[in-house]
């Protein structure tokens, strides 16, 4: 089952917005494909409704049809010999690959012996009865917190154990993947084809360089590698380093790098005070959930003189600030391309690409200057505290007996 493409709706929020903030550029035509549920991530999640708990279906989008491995996966919960398990149960995403193949990430409370023997009993009816359903594994987070790939921002220690199958997925009909915690959007069929549409928005050169922020399992920088010199891939997650390297390893060219860092400013004038980067770079900043980029990056970005300077946001109100910031720094609005990447939904994200102003256009603001080569005295040192860092620990394999 699909969900329709164009959203009138979204459109004249986005036209108001350009014509209140007076935001120059082109606007190119929206980006957008159907979404199918096979291809979307759904939810199962404990609700609490008056005095007793039930558990529901979380669509991806709203009216998105149930499929029908998971209206039978959640019938299953309901059975008898699983009330216990039932009770137990916080969430369960049910993550699709955007291929027809499916990964269960549980989070439950599993306590007490018999809460665990009924999930084993359930984990073993999920691999005998569906062998689209590649993988399962489940969760603890300390400190508590409903676990959400799209907001796993902030710093959490996260216990992983895997029942059976691999902790990642593979990304529609790619080489990549993407691990089980990372952030993906829930309708994947719009997202696998985005490094198609971006390669066609900036044109990039052969001798050009690609760095890129939030990259998660680094699918975009992988995906565009073959149309730069070299790919940098920044994440503070250790899955999302996981996986960009094993990304990495699919390359051709072997020309990507895998960074786990947190974006700072520090840490890019760190980056672009080696010789070895010295390039014509385009940059791809992807913040989460529509936030601000951290005070000073934005500066330090402007001060390394890159070619293109790419921003996505999905948050129009805060992207009016970051345009006018990236002006005072010299960089200028060219075009940007609105993207519906789960259409149906209430969201949209839209995609800024920046530029020097070499004509002074911006008028007193900054000229782009070509960047001088800079004396190397030493390489910068890492101020890395672990704390700092989300991470998770990943268990062997857990070993059960089958229960017919």
């Amino acid at each position: 089952m699909k969900t329709p493409i164009e959203s009138s709706t979204k459109k004249d929020l986005l036209l108001d917005w350009v014509k209140k903030e007076k935001i120059p550029g082109k606007i190119q035509a929206w980006y957008s494909l159907e979404s199918e549920n096979i291809h979307s991530d759904f939810r199962i999640i404990q609700t609490q409704q008056g005095s007793q708990q039930k558990l529901l279906i979380e669509p991806p989008v709203p009216n998105m049809p149930t499929p029908e491995m998971v209206q039978k996966i959640y019938d299953q919960l309901h059975k008898e010999h699983l009330h216990i398990l039932k009770k137990a149960l916080i969430q369960m995403w049910i993550r699709a690959s955007g291929q027809g193949q499916f990964g269960i990430l549980i989070q439950a409370n599993l306590r007490s012996a018999i809460t665990t023997k009924a999930y084993k009993s359930f984990v073993s009816f999920l691999e005998r009865s569906f062998p689209e359903i590649i993988s399962c594994n489940h969760i603890q987070t300390n400190p508590f917190t409903l676990f959400d790939p799209s907001k796993n921002a902030r710093p959490i220690r996260i216990d992983l154990k895997n029942d059976f199958g691999n902790s990642y997925l593979p990304i529609g009909n790619t080489p990549f993947s993407y691990h089980i915690l990372d952030w993906t959007p829930k309708c994947k069929t719009a997202w696998i084809n985005l490094p198609e549409r971006i390669k066609d928005f900036i044109h990039p050169n052969a001798e050009d360089r690609f760095l890129e922020f939030h990259a998660s399992s680094g699918f975009l920088g992988a995906s565009l590698s073959p149309f730069f010199k070299t790919i940098d891939s920044v994440d503070m997650f250790d899955s999302a380093k996981q996986m960009s390297i094993k990304n990495a390893h699919h390359l051709p060219k072997a020309n990507m790098i895998v960074h786990r860092e947190r974006l700072s400013e520090k840490w890019i004038r760190s980056f672009f005070n080696l010789s070895e980067n010295e390039g014509k770079w385009t940059i791809l900043f992807n913040p989460p959930a529509g936030e601000a980029l951290p005070t000073g990056v934005i500066m330090a970005t402007a001060k390394a003189r890159p070619e293109r300077i790419l921003f996505i946001s999905s948050n129009l109100m805060e992207a009016a600030k970051e345009i006018k910031r990236f002006r005072r720094e010299g960089y200028m609005l060219r075009k940007a391309l609105p993207m519906d990447l789960e259409p149906g939904s209430k969201s949209f994200e839209v995609l800024f690409l920046f530029v020097p102003d070499r004509a002074g256009i911006l008028g007193d603001k900054k000229s782009f200057t070509p960047k001088k080569e800079q004396k190397i005295t030493s390489k910068p040192k890492k101020d890395i505290k672990n704390e700092d860092f989300p991470h998770f620990i990943q268990r062997k394999k857990t070993s059960f007996s089958r229960k017919d």
